[in-house]
């Protein structure tokens, strides 16, 4: 399991300081005795921090990993793809999509990722991205226009949820003529 620092401190620990701040109010204005509120508003930082960590840490988990799966899916799709060039290459032809179905609940969640495995290039332009089913029939089409991607930049491009998971997809960069 891969450490992330999100996990333990985070914007949504948030929520514990505050849940901490009204049982903190909440045993002063009570009236208790200076030792008891001492003693149990230490004892609800840890519960309170216990208690809200372990969701955030499992989300904050879950979403890592998803997205270092993508990142190296579009890594293993740059390698494939310059094996099968074998020869020269244009700037375009080392641009990746990456592109995953991830089930929640009911529903797909569709991410997109884009890489530019270029070391100078940057690209600016538009780019269609097509999903299909087992028949090879199209499931969804997205097009995202005044796209742009630094060298040697991998990033999250879109992300949609669909009542149904596609089997493979197609994609083409279109540079813009000003590039």
């Amino acid at each position: 399991m891969t450490f992330y620092p999100e996990m333990f401190l985070s914007k949504w620990h948030l929520i514990t300081l505050a849940l901490i701040a009204i049982a903190w109010i909440a045993l002063i204005v009570g009236g208790y005795d200076r030792r008891v509120v001492l003693r149990s508003g230490f004892g609800a930082i840890i519960g309170l921090y216990i208690i809200t960590t372990i969701p955030i840490a499992v989300i904050t988990y879950q979403e890592k990993s998803i997205d270092t799966a993508m990142r190296e899916q579009s890594d293993r799709h740059y390698e494939y793809k310059m094996q099968q060039l074998d020869g020269p290459v244009r700037e375009i032809d080392r641009l990746t999509v990456a592109t995953g179905s991830f089930r929640d609940d009911d529903l797909y969640e569709i991410r997109i990722y884009a890489g530019n495995y270029n070391d100078s290039y940057r690209f600016h332009g538009s780019l269609t991205v097509r999903t299909y089913d087992e028949q090879g029939q199209i499931l969804d089409e997205r097009m995202f226009d005044d796209l742009y991607i630094e060298p040697g930049e991998v990033k999250k491009i879109d992300s949609y949820y669909t009542s149904s998971q596609f089997e493979t997809y197609r994609y083409q960069f279109t540079p813009d003529q000003d590039s």
